[in-house]
This record gives structure tokens, C-alpha cells and sequence, in this order.
């Protein structure tokens, strides 16, 4: 052994310092390059993978929310028949939604079942659940679906000419409504909740798996880029101090920012030659791994954040409007019945009172104690309230349906002027009574675009309009809303407040992400940002703020009429 390294110092030695050097560099360039390549191999392996096991955590999620949005809606909509039996039209039409959503139904499952068959993965979820979901659902979905059409089969919409005729139809429809077979059907709505809640846990742990490997890629590429350097510290020890000295600050730095990922440190620069290149070099990968990281993991969190909160408001608001719909469809439909059955009680009194002219003196009694002209005229006016108010509640229902459909992939005709209504009925609670809301809406047709996304734009305008109006103490407080058509291609909708307003040097920063002059824990600084990107970038539109301290606040959002892909949008005119 003694020979060896004898022999071995003296080759080396035989070798001229620039030999020697590159000796050392080549050797280190090997080794970097090796355990670099294995590191991305490997890393590249067990990062498919878990690319592998989130795409299809993330299909799961999209085929069970795909499959409960349309089950939800094939349930609201044949509840919505019963109250439209005396109005052929209107029941054709919801009928015509029904036939809709069951075929999206059908299909969405065929979908799942196929998912279920064709992908091949090793979670109890995949192999497990949902088989057994699919085994045990599939024959009760298909047989509520022709349990219904049986039931819609015996009832002749077009002659029901008489109030018991309705009254027997809406009957029928009722009781197949709260039939063994219809709960079953909605239950198929819980287990897809649970079944989401899963797969959402499933693409946690792919994404938990997916910063493991890029770890472990790093850690492989770091141990090779610290070999590699360390062996070309040794051999500079047999040349000059000159060399050795800056190569063991690079190695030194570097150890410190690969092991305790401390990027804040920077090799101290003191010669022009290739190590000075060297360390210059290292420096500014060090700065460019930190801004990466750190943009990584904000844009990571905040995305993440901002999906599971929109999902869960999308699953609580659907709950909430089908937990509601049920009783106010009840109270809704047994009004009707109600009024018929009092309208024949006063009749059977009329008649009484017409044949008897001389009623007895507890009749008489009985009359006065209860005020019975009193009650023939209140009475019809009490149920007719009781109608109102089951109908707003109703039109609150509807609105919260279309809020919740958070997962829209494909543009469609939205009626902004119901879109913004809607809003203000949702935003009814936070309108207090000194605020007046004025509607100037002008004549402006349907748009394409995204109906929930819209909602969360024109809510997070309308609660900034009402947080400036409580800043405001001036007595008369009021938000206009105007609608009108800004070209032939365009629409505007102004939503004017007159609050506070906003200084110059705050509206260049209202739409930066986190920027939020409202009090810790009150305002994100999220919802002007994702309100532009929102018509920017989903709907190619313009969202433009207008302010004057002391004055007001008018936000501007400008909406192309034809949804298309453009590049960068036009630039909006003075004139708006």
C-alpha cells in the first residue's frame, strides 16, 4: 500500500500545477456530474410517480365533484316540478333541465366507472371504495330515474283543468319525493362528499411526496457538488495558498447553504480570476435557489389555500340551498291546499249563515269572541304573506345554487343584471338600512363567461363598496350600480359608491396581492387581486378603479360580449 501511494505522490507530483488542477476539476466534474445524473434520475423516477398519484388523486376529485353537482342538480330540479304543475310551460321547461342533468348524470358515472376499471393504482380508494360505491349506488340511481318517469308518466300535464286535478299531481310528485328510493338517492350525495374528502387527502400526500423527492434530488446533487469540491480543496493543497485559500471559502459557504439551507450567505469576492468567476457565480445561484424557494412555496400555499376554501364554500352553499329547498318546496306546495281548504270553510259559514237567519245565542257568542268578519278578511291577506315569504326564500335558494358552482370549465350566456341582484340578495344581510341601493340598468345583452366566477367579483366589489360606506359619516349613503353597453363588442357595469375614496398612492397598489388598508384580520388583500385576474385572464375584460378622496369610489368592469382567447386586452378609453 505504501508503494502505491508512493508511486501515486510521485506522479503527481511529475505534474505541472496547471495539469494538476485540471486533473482535479476533471475529476470533481466527473463525480458532479455523475451523482447529478443519478440524482435526477432518481428524483426524476420517484417524482413521476408522484406526479402520477396527484393527477390522479386530482381526476378523482374532478369526476366525484363532476358526478355530485349533477345529482344535486337532477334532485333540485324534479323538486322544482311539483310547485310548476298548474303551469305547463314553465313545467316543460324545468322538466327539459331535469332530462339535462339526468343525462350528465348517466354519463359522469359511466365516466367514474370506467376511471375505476381502466386506471391501475393501489389506494383503498380506487381499489376498494369506490367499486363498492359504484356496486352499491348503481342500481338504485338508475331505478330512481325510472321510478320517476313512471310517476311523470301518469300525470298529463296539459289537462289538468281542475284544482284537484293539480292538487292530485303535486300529491303524486310529493310523495315520490319523500319515497324510501329518493332518500337513498340523495345518501349517493353524502357518500360522494366522504369519497372527495379522501381523494382531497390523497393529492395532500402526492404533494407531500412530491417536496420529499425534490429534496432527495437535491441532497444527491448537493453530495455530489460537495465531493467534487472537496477533492479539488485536496489536490489544491499541492499548488499555492493562493489557490487553496478562495477554494475553501466557496466549499465552506456552500457547505453552510446545502446543509442548513441557509441562502443567506455569500462568498466574499477577492480575486478576478476563475475562482473569483467561481464564487461570483455561486453567489448568484445561491440568491436565484432562495427567490425560487420562496416563490414556490407562497405560490404553493396560496394556491392551495385559495382551492380548498373555494371548494369548501362551494360544498357548503350546495348543502345549505338542498337543506333548504326540501321544507320551503313543502311549505311552498301546501299553500296552495290551505287556502283552497279556507276559501271552503268561509264558503260552508256564507251558506250557513244564508239559511239560518236566526243562529243560536252561543253561535252568535262564538262569533263575536273570535271577530269573524275580522278574520274572513285578515285571514286570505296572512296567507298571501306566507306565500311572499316562502317565494323570496325560494329566489335566495336559487342564488345560492348558482353561487356554488365553483367548478365551471366550459363558458356560457350570463345574465349579468340577475348575476348582480342575485349578489345583492346573497350581500342582503351586510345592506343596513341607512344604505340605499340604487339600479340604473341599461339595456345590454347576454355575455359568455363564467357565472360563479362573476359572483365572486361583483361580491367582493359590493363588500368593498359597503366597508367604505361604514368609514363614511356622512347621513346619506348609497352604491349605484350601472350597467350599459360600452361598444358594440363590450359591456360596462360601474358599481359607484360614496365613501371615503382611496388616495392616489393607494390605487396603484388596491389589485397587488396582500395589499389591504383594512385592519389585521379583518381584510387578506386577496379579493381586488383575484377579481382582476378574474376578468383579465378568465374573461379578457378590464377592471378599473376611479377614486377621489372624499368623494367616492367607482369601480369600473368592462366585459367582452363573445368570450375569446386575446392576447393582451385593449386599452379602455377615457370615456368609460
Amino acid at each position: 500500500m505504501k508503494k502505491v501511494n508512493s508511486k501515486l505522490t510521485n506522479l503527481l507530483n511529475s505534474f505541472k500545477v496547471g495539469q494538476k488542477i485540471s486533473i482535479g476539476y476533471g475529476i470533481a466534474l466527473g463525480i458532479a456530474i455523475g451523482g447529478t445524473t443519478i440524482g435526477i434520475v432518481i428524483g426524476d423516477r420517484y417524482q413521476h410517480q408522484a406526479w402520477e398519484k396527484r393527477r390522479h388523486a386530482q381526476a378523482e376529485i374532478e369526476l366525484l365533484h363532476r358526478l355530485q353537482t349533477s345529482i344535486l342538480q337532477a334532485r333540485t330540479h324534479q323538486q322544482q316540478l311539483i310547485p310548476l304543475i298548474s303551469q305547463p310551460e314553465e313545467f316543460r321547461h324545468e322538466y327539459a333541465h331535469f332530462i339535462e342533468y339526468e343525462a350528465i348524470t348517466k354519463q359522469t358515472w359511466a365516466e367514474v366507472r370506467e376511471f375505476v376499471t381502466t386506471e391501475k393504482h393501489n389506494d383503498p380508494l380506487h381499489q376498494e371504495m369506490m367499486p363498492l360505491f359504484i356496486e352499491n349506488n348503481e342500481a338504485k340511481l338508475a331505478a330512481y330515474f325510472q321510478q320517476l318517469h313512471q310517476v311523470l308518466k301518469q300525470i298529463d300535464i296539459d289537462n289538468l283543468d281542475s284544482p284537484a286535478e293539480i292538487a292530485a299531481a303535486q300529491e303524486l310528485l310529493l310523495k315520490f319525493t319523500n319515497i324510501d328510493l329518493a332518500q337513498k338517492f340523495d345518501a349517493i350525495s353524502n357518500e360522494l362528499t366522504d369519497l372527495v374528502a379522501i381523494s382531497y387527502q390523497e393529492n395532500l400526500a402526492a404533494e407531500s411526496e412530491l417536496k420529499a423527492v425534490d429534496k432527495l434530488r437535491l441532497a444527491i446533487i448537493g453530495i455530489s457538488i460537495l465531493s467534487s469540491i472537496a477533492i479539488a480543496t485536496i489536490l489544491a493543497i499541492f499548488t499555492t495558498r493562493a489557490i487553496a485559500n478562495p477554494l475553501k471559502r466557496v466549499t465552506e459557504v456552500a457547505q453552510k447553504a446545502t446543509k442548513e439551507s441557509n441562502f443567506d450567505l455569500q462568498i466574499p469576492v477577492t480575486t478576478q480570476d476563475e475562482i473569483g468567476i467561481l464564487a461570483t457565480s455561486l453567489n448568484q445561484l445561491i440568491q436565484r435557489v432562495k427567490q425560487l424557494l420562496l416563490e414556490q412555496k407562497a405560490t404553493s400555499e396560496q394556491q392551495l389555500l385559495q382551492s380548498e376554501k373555494m371548494s369548501s364554500l362551494g360544498r357548503m352553499v350546495a348543502g345549505i340551498a338542498h337543506e333548504i329547498n326540501n321544507p320551503v318546496n313543502f311549505i311552498y306546495g301546501n299553500l296552495i291546499h290551505a287556502s283552497e281548504y279556507i276559501d271552503d270553510l268561509f264558503d260552508l259559514i256564507h251558506t250557513y249563515q244564508n239559511e239560518t237567519s236566526q243562529p243560536s245565542l252561543s253561535v252568535q257568542k262564538k262569533s263575536e269572541e273570535i271577530d269573524l268578519e275580522f278574520l274572513a278578511v285578515d285571514l286570505p291577506k296572512l296567507l298571501n304573506s306566507m306565500k311572499i315569504g316562502s317565494e323570496r326564500v325560494r329566489q335566495i335558494v336559487l342564488s345560492l345554487k348558482n353561487f356554488s358552482r365553483l367548478d365551471e370549465a366550459e363558458p356560457h350566456f350570463v345574465d349579468i343584471h340577475a348575476c348582480l341582484d342575485s349578489t345583492l340578495l346573497i350581500l342582503n344581510n351586510r345592506i343596513k338600512k341607512d344604505v340605499k341601493i340604487v339600479r340604473n340598468y341599461g339595456d345590454i345583452p347576454k355575455i359568455e363567461g363564467y357565472t360563479s366566477s362573476l359572483y365572486q367579483v361583483f361580491t367582493n366589489l359590493l363588500v368593498n363598496a359597503l366597508d367604505a360606506l361604514e368609514e363614511n359619516q356622512q347621513k346619506s349613503k348609497q352604491i349605484i350600480i350601472t350597467t350599459k353597453s360600452f361598444d358594440l363588442e363590450r359591456v360596462a357595469i360601474h358599481i359607484t359608491d360614496n365613501g371615503c375614496g382611496i388616495s392616489r398612492q393607494n390605487q396603484v397598489k388596491i389589485f397587488n396581492n396582500f395589499f389591504t388598508t383594512k385592519p389585521v384580520g379583518v381584510g387578506t388583500g386577496l379579493g381586488l387581486a383575484i377579481s382582476r385576474q378574474i376578468v383579465a385572464e378568465k374573461h379578457q375584460g378590464q377592471l378599473i378603479c376611479q377614486s377621489e378622496v372624499g368623494v367616492g369610489t367607482d369601480f369600473i368592469v368592462v366585459l367582452p360580449i363573445t368570450h375569446q382567447v386575446i392576447e393582451k386586452p385593449a386599452v379602455l378609453q377615457a370615456t368609460v
